[in-house]
């Protein structure tokens, strides 16, 4: 079981300082022998959470990457500079990126491109929006975002999928557990005939995922983790969901 942890634009060094110790005090020891803890902070925080996470299994991702290797790209942090300093993960295609930056498969598929060069894993994101989903376009919607994933020159790119519907995302909302059932099979089956690598798709179920609904979540056998936003803030929280 993966437990992702999503900070978004949230912390500062003490924030930082104090809840790392906790997860590592109160939770890693305490977790399942199959079960990780990736802990994707601000890019601005990776080198401190990467010192504070030496010698333990939790393991460090970034939030984005640039479309670019290098160059006039002010503001921008590549996927070579994730790497530099510890990042062994990098999330793609959040719909927060999507909507606000108007992200695509063709600006993605640069950025898994460059992650795929540095050796970065990828968590991509991928989900429907609330009229999508009303309308019964979420899967013919999550087709058009995994196809990204059939590109020859993506091949050995190693990645997980978190599948988080937009409608639920920091909404308190979310899809009935027959429902996510059906999507994350429905993903594996996609993934399965396109690439035939469906053994190693695992798929994480993101939005909205708290204490209150994890334990529910986790007992589907077709999900193989969570991608948790404003609940993993506090590691008492992140500590129920893990557990």
């Amino acid at each position: 079981m993966i437990f992702a942890a999503n900070w978004k634009m949230n912390g500062n060094i003490k924030f930082l300082n104090s809840i790392l110790a906790q997860i590592k005090q109160d939770i890693i020891p305490y977790l399942a022998d199959n079960s990780k803890i990736i802990v994707c902070p601000p890019s601005v925080y990776l080198s401190q959470a990467k010192l504070i996470c030496h010698n333990t299994s939790i393991e460090i991702g970034a939030q984005d990457c640039s479309s670019q290797e290098n160059g006039a790209f002010t503001g921008e942090v590549s996927a070579n500079m994730l790497s530099d300093v510890g990042s062994e993960w990098v999330i793609l295609g959040h719909s927060e990126r999507r909507q606000y930056h108007s992200e695509n498969n063709d600006l993605l598929h640069k950025k898994m491109l460059l992650a795929k060069l540095a050796g970065l894993k990828v968590i991509l994101c991928i989900g429907e929006t609330h009229d999508q989903h009303a309308n019964n376009k979420t899967k013919d919607i999550l087709a058009e975002q995994l196809s990204i994933i059939c590109e020859s020159d993506l091949n050995n790119l190693e990645y997980i999928i978190a599948y988080e519907p937009i409608w639920a995302i920091g909404t308190g909302l979310t899809p009935k557990l027959e429902e996510i059932d059906e999507i994350h099979q429905f993903i594996k089956s996609f993934l399965f005939e396109k690439t035939r690598l469906k053994s190693k798709v695992q798929v994480l179920y993101g939005g909205s995922v708290n204490p209150e609904n994890a334990n529910q979540i986790k007992s589907l056998i077709t999900v193989d983790g969570v991608l948790v936003g404003g609940a993993s803030l506090s590691a008492e929280k992140f500590k129920q969901i893990c557990m």
